[in-house]
């Protein structure tokens, strides 16, 4: 008789038997002696929900751990079949590039419909969407060969510029907005970007270069023997006990941004750029600037098309698989983030340094890269097959319901700013 997954037995096992290749399974009747033997029909088991989804103790891990490790290099090794790290990474990668790409090409959208001169508009739209054509495997090639070696060196460069660029930006800004009209009117209106773009490009190469005296000054480590040694990637470690990898989120954040940018602005320029201009000159003509027909009349109305941009964006950077793989060296880790995320019992409050909740310098792998490498390897209704083919799914059921989700608020906010 053949046993899968769960038989009652009709009588009391007193001992209980299983062969070495767990193909069979006896069972010794204590009233009666006799022994029955079966045959198991268990063909995947080293899957199941908890060993997809759930924290295991596999043999020779010092506690039960999320792992993703299909194949090994021993006979005896156990296949790890945890999809849980790459779902972390999957939203990990896509946050890190949201986070990049959303500020630059909202903005960058707002300011070309609303403020950019036509002329130089013509120009710079084209421009933003030949961006959208350029191979991913050719930006995954320049993060991989380019971007994170240089990055590896210059982490304080590119904090410092995070820093200072747009506090710089916002700065003129504020500066341009309080001058009196007669010199605001002696610039054309649309071309106040010849005054911006230059400082902005001033401060860039001022941080990059005040990087390695900020790493002299605020990022020191001790070594061993107690020297003292100026280097963010041997202080980040001692720091927040975490690693730091050449090929991380950083480098991510970086290149899937700047892939995702283009396809942001586009789509959200042309929302912005589709509202009415009847309503916009009814609004400057009861004395709005036009800061304040942007802020309370065209974002209002094109919140629909923007947030279509957004997502857009998103699933854009969630389905990505060539930066990924050549970008973040393509290893299945979870950090605390991820383990906060899943509610982990075993992070109290307070257990962990701030630090430790966000590493955007250890490498990860996503569900699209992960099926992208290990298919083609796969042998054909294998377990890791069939788990490849999982994994798909699950991808599949996170953009299908964010995509759902994000529909309906749409649909809400075009109801509440519709103009007709």
């Amino acid at each position: 008789e053949t046993v899968r997954k769960r038989m009652d037995l009709p009588f009391e096992a007193g001992t209980v038997a299983i062969d070495a290749k767990a193909a069979h399974i006896g069972f010794l009747d204590q009233a009666t002696g006799k022994l029955h033997l079966y045959e198991v029909d268990d063909p995947h088991p080293e899957a199941g929900w908890k060993a997809f989804f759930a924290e295991i103790w596999y043999e020779g891990f010092a506690k039960p751990k999320y792992e993703w490790q299909s194949t090994g290099g021993t006979d005896d090794f156990e296949s790890k079949l945890s999809l849980t790290p790459l779902i972390i990474g999957s939203l990990k990668g896509t946050l890190y590039a949201m986070v990049f790409a959303v500020p630059i090409a909202l903005l960058a959208a707002i300011y070309v419909s609303q403020f950019m001169h036509p002329d130089v508009k013509k120009t710079i739209k084209p421009l933003m969407e030949i961006m959208a054509s350029l191979p991913s495997v050719v930006l995954g090639f320049l993060a991989a060969l380019w971007l994170a070696p240089l990055l590896e060196t210059r982490v304080p460069s590119v904090l410092m510029m995070v820093v200072l660029v747009p506090a710089t930006a916002a700065l003129i800004g504020y500066v341009w907005s309080h001058l009196p009209i007669r010199y605001r009117n002696r610039m054309p209106v649309g071309s106040e970007y010849l005054i911006l773009v230059p400082v902005v490009i001033l401060m860039a190469w001022l941080g990059w270069v005040l990087g390695p005296v900020i790493e002299k000054v605020c990022f020191v480590a001790t070594m061993p023997d107690g020297s003292k040694l100026a280097d963010f990637r041997v202080w980040w470690p001692q720091f927040s006990g975490l690693p730091f990898d050449q090929r991380n989120c950083l480098v991510v954040g970086f290149i899937m941004g700047f892939a995702v940018i283009p396809v942001i602005f586009t789509i959200a320029e042309d929302a912005l750029s589709n509202v009415p201009p009847s309503i916009t000159s009814a609004s400057e003509a009861l004395g709005a600037s036009r800061w304040q027909v942007v802020r309370t009349v065209v974002l209002p109305i094109a919140a629909a098309g923007v947030f279509s941009a957004l997502m857009i964006g998103f699933g854009r950077a969630v389905g990505e698989t060539m930066i990924v793989v050549m970008a973040t060296g393509n290893t299945p880790v979870m950090d605390q983030l991820g383990r906060l995320f899943l509610g982990d019992p075993g992070l109290g409050a307070g257990q962990f340094p701030i630090a430790e909740h966000w590493n955007m310098f250890n490498g990860m792998r996503t569900l699209s890269a992960n099926i992208a490498v290990e298919l083609p390897e796969a042998a054909v209704h294998s377990t890791h097959y069939r788990s490849l083919f999982l994994g798909a799914m699950v991808l599949f059921l996170m953009t299908f319901v964010l995509n759902t989700i994000a529909e309906v608020l749409r649909q809400r906010l075009r109801e509440r700013f519709k103009i007709v």
